[in-house]
């Protein structure tokens, strides 16, 4: 039985794929100004991971070759540098504009998918904070995954009298309840909570990305981003905090580079126009969120959302061509 599910879920994406490719070619006759921003994460291994009770499951790296090579077919990938002006340029009959970006430090962005952008030749913009510079770093929700799947709840002090710990031994989704009330603490009980899953989880999820690691994205034509250096939701920050948010750690990361940071993704992928505006006040020329929606030229180049992909790839392939659609039925 589980082979026949495997063999209609295989067929139905197949589908979606092919039904994103001839969207995406009829939307090609009009001349609206569009395009997409993709986020990702994790990348590697044979087998994807679980979108129900993973905060942010790995996309295999067959799966991840797939949505490249739909990209390659269907768009004209651009540097996320270029995506706004891209979009603004676009005329009717060409491709849409699109470009690949990457979130987090994670040693799996050049182990397992830069031989994949490679392969494919493309290139992708990856966002770091540099929190792995100086060795291994965990960050918190990589525990609370740990955590929640070890059942080790008494880890979580700090939501300890919500129903959420109950939830957890019945509902595997309440994970993402639990995530959101971390994210929502004030920072000290934020970092108290972190500290505290460390300690339960033990040992170190991922070992990050070292100076030697962005110098092989760069050297491989990838683009460098800021992600901020603690990670911190920056809506939530009062304007002090969040002018420091967008400018501690960024120097350093620039020396590793050897170049001026002028990109910034937000963390979480959360931003509002005061964001926004400090964003552009620090110096960055574009900031990146995360939404379900396309880049137009409307677009503030400080406020470009950035769709995150499913893990099928035709389920993707559609939600990127139906975001585009929304702005061609303007």
């Amino acid at each position: 039985m589980n082979g026949l599910s495997e063999l209609f879920s295989t067929l139905r994406d197949r589908f979606a794929e092919l039904r994103a490719a001839l969207l995406c070619r009829r939307l090609r006759r009009s001349a609206a100004q569009a395009g997409v921003a993709l986020v990702y994460h994790r990348v590697g291994g044979d087998h994807s991971g679980d979108a129900s009770r993973e905060i942010l499951p790995a996309l295999s790296g067959p799966a991840f070759a797939k949505h490249v090579r739909h990209l390659k077919r269907h768009y004209r990938l651009v540097p996320a540098s270029g995506l706004v002006d891209a979009v603004r340029s676009r005329r009717r009959g060409e491709r849409f504009p699109a470009c690949v970006t990457f979130d987090d430090d994670l040693a799996g962005h050049v182990r397992e998918t830069l031989p994949i952008l490679r392969q494919e030749g493309v290139t992708a913009t990856f966002f770091v904070g540099g929190v792995s510079l100086d060795g291994p770093h965990a960050f918190w929700w990589q525990d609370l995954q740990t955590v929640i799947d070890n059942r080790l709840l008494d880890a979580l002090p700090h939501i300890a009298d919500a129903d959420l710990r109950p939830a957890l031994e019945r509902e595997p989704k309440a994970i993402f309840r639990v995530a959101a009330a971390i994210e929502s603490l004030e920072p000290q009980q934020r970092a108290e909570t972190a500290a505290a899953l460390r300690a339960a989880a033990g040992g170190t999820v991922d070992e990050g990305l070292e100076g030697d690691d962005v110098a092989r994205l760069l050297a491989a034509g990838c683009d460098i981003g800021f992600h901020t250096l603690r990670h911190e939701a920056l809506p939530q920050l009062d304007d002090d905090a969040l002018e420091a948010a967008l400018r501690d750690g960024r120097d350093r990361l620039e020396t590793v580079t050897g170049r001026r940071l002028a990109l910034v993704s937000y963390p979480h992928g959360k931003a509002d126009e005061r964001v926004a505006d400090a964003a552009r006040t620090a110096g960055y020329d574009a900031g990146f969120t995360t939404g379900r929606s396309a880049v137009n030229a409307e677009t503030d180049p400080l406020l470009v959302p950035r769709i995150p992909p499913a893990l099928a790839p035709g389920k993707t392939a559609l939600r990127i061509a139906r975001a585009v659609a929304s702005c061609t039925s303007r």
